[in-house]
């Protein structure tokens, strides 16, 4: 029998920019990383390695849970957020950030 099972080792690195939002700071950061500005490497180990059964399309089983209820409350946070005057500690934001992670 075959089982896949999924090995991961985390690289972390916190780089400090300027912006006006967080949003703007993590778009400016991707752009960074996208252009290779930012580049991990074996210094960037944290120590956190996860070991478990592979799930389809996502990392791991808290990841499609995390997913669907993303999905559940974006649209709607969404909308609350572009009524709200875009506040900069609103949820939506939380959620777009941890969409990213999944």
């Amino acid at each position: 029998m075959s089982i896949d099972i999924k090995v991961i080792e985390t690289l972390s690195k916190v780089i400090t920019v300027q912006s006006n939002s967080e949003i703007e700071a993590i778009q400016q950061v991707e752009k960074m990383y996208n252009n290779e500005e930012i580049i991990l490497d074996y210094a960037d180990f944290n120590n956190n390695v996860l070991i478990e059964l592979k799930e389809e399309q996502f990392n791991c089983k808290k990841d499609f849970l995390i997913n669907k209820v993303i999905q559940y409350l974006i649209k709607d946070e969404e909308k609350n957020y572009e009524e709200s005057l875009k506040p900069t500690n609103h949820i939506y934001l939380t959620l777009l950030e941890l969409q990213r992670y999944i």
